[in-house]
């Protein structure tokens, strides 16, 4: 069975997707939990301003965010289990993460680099 990445990097991949992935879920649903939006130094982040200003209601930013969460959670353990069908979630959560601002920008990049340039070929796995 041919992995879709070396096992280095689903260690990396998982160290990346732990903090775009919970702090998205957790920003993008708490506005739904505590009926108030999530802000740090009263800034909601450049993601939401920019949608809000381009007049998209407020709880469509916050779904979105936690959609490219859970997309990251939800497709590294498929990665873990071998499933080539994980890929796409997971490129989808490391692509969403770039626009959520530095922080998660830096680990959808990582976590890029990780899915596509230490990617298992038949000459690294014994048939």
């Amino acid at each position: 069975m041919m992995r879709p990445v070396r096992p280095v990097a689903l260690y990396v991949l998982t160290l990346c997707a732990l903090y775009p992935g919970l702090t998205s879920v957790f920003q993008g649903l708490y506005a739904f939990v505590c009926h108030q939006e999530f802000a740090l130094l009263g800034q909601q982040g450049v993601f939401v301003d920019t949608l809000v200003k381009f007049g998209a209601p407020i709880w469509l930013p916050n779904l979105m965010k936690a959609a490219i969460g859970g997309a990251f959670l939800a497709g590294v353990p498929g990665l873990w289990a071998g499933d080539w069908r994980a890929v796409p979630l997971v490129l989808l959560g490391a692509v969403g993460s770039l626009l959520l601002g530095p922080g998660p920008g830096v680990m959808g990049l990582i976590a890029l680099i990780c899915l596509f340039v230490f990617r298992e070929t038949s000459t690294d796995q014994p048939a």
